[in-house]
């Protein structure tokens, strides 16, 4: 018989790739927004938009590159 506990690991990867992505894309995008209003220059949202999609992938590839280091200190 099959334990209730079962852990579905792709779903909970995709949703840790999905949580660092928007995570890290949300707080670079609204934290260059407040600065831009501050200094109260004008950008459109294709900038914005950019910059969402660029700094999620940065936050990817570093999460990435961490979860490699310490897979590899395991060892």
């Amino acid at each position: 018989m099959l334990s209730s506990a079962n852990i579905d690991f792709s779903g909970i990867l995709i949703d840790l790739i999905l949580i660092v992505f928007f995570g890290f894309g949300t707080l670079y995008t609204l934290s260059a927004g407040i600065v831009h209003r501050l200094k109260k220059q004008t950008r459109t949202v294709g900038y914005y938009f950019l910059s969402f999609v660029v700094s999620g992938v940065i936050g990817l590839v570093a999460a990435g590159l961490l979860a490699f280091i310490w897979a590899m200190s395991l060892s």
